[in-house]
């Protein structure tokens, strides 16, 4: 398991975040993340990256390890634009996720590798500055991080397990209105 974040905890982070508790406020987020995972499963091997996930540094750190699959925590449009195209230079399958508010949506890009649609399939072009309001000017639901987590979770055992491509999020997106409590898909090709 490989984790890559160069932030530190922050105790605005606890509520959303919760691999990390407020012994760990101030400490690498990586380092944060590889202390609790070994402490729930102490033979889960986790290799960490406190740096950040840039063009410089994406394909190496895919390259470090045989990955069987990316999952994206990411928050912003650059990096999972930079998740796409690593993943699809480095032959890795990734699990997207991306919440606002009151709703999230997950898929799985680049799976089966070399044939499944990617994020640009589904959004050719990052929208323009300031058209989508970042988590901290819109909010979100602190439950629905871990919500998607769960989401994005299961579609990465389907992906381990090789489980028959047509029970995996590739190809759809799945879009969760928490406010609603309702769940609908939109097709990516």
């Amino acid at each position: 398991l490989g984790v890559v974040d160069a932030d530190t905890v922050d105790e605005s982070n606890l509520q959303r975040q919760i691999i990390h508790g407020t012994s760990t406020i101030d400490t690498p987020k990586a380092q944060s993340a590889k202390s609790r995972i070994a402490d729930i499963n102490p033979y889960v091997k986790c290799i960490t990256y406190e740096e950040e996930f840039t063009s410089s540094s994406a394909l190496r750190i895919l390259n470090d390890q045989k990955w069987d699959v990316v999952v994206d925590g990411s928050d912003n449009f650059p990096t999972k634009y930079l998740i796409n195209d690593s993943c699809d230079i480095a032959g890795i399958p990734w699990v997207y996720a991306a919440i606002l508010a009151f709703e999230g949506q997950v898929s799985v890009f680049n799976y089966p590798i070399g044939a499944g649609p990617t994020y640009r399939d589904l959004m050719p072009t990052p929208p323009p500055p300031g058209d989508v309001p970042s988590c901290a000017e819109g909010g979100v639901l602190g439950v629905l991080p871990g919500t998607m987590g769960c989401i994005q979770a299961t579609e990465v055992m389907k992906i381990v397990l090789g489980k028959d491509v047509t029970g995996v999020l590739t190809g759809r997106l799945l879009v969760y209105d928490a406010l609603g409590m309702r769940f609908s898909e939109v097709g990516v090709q």
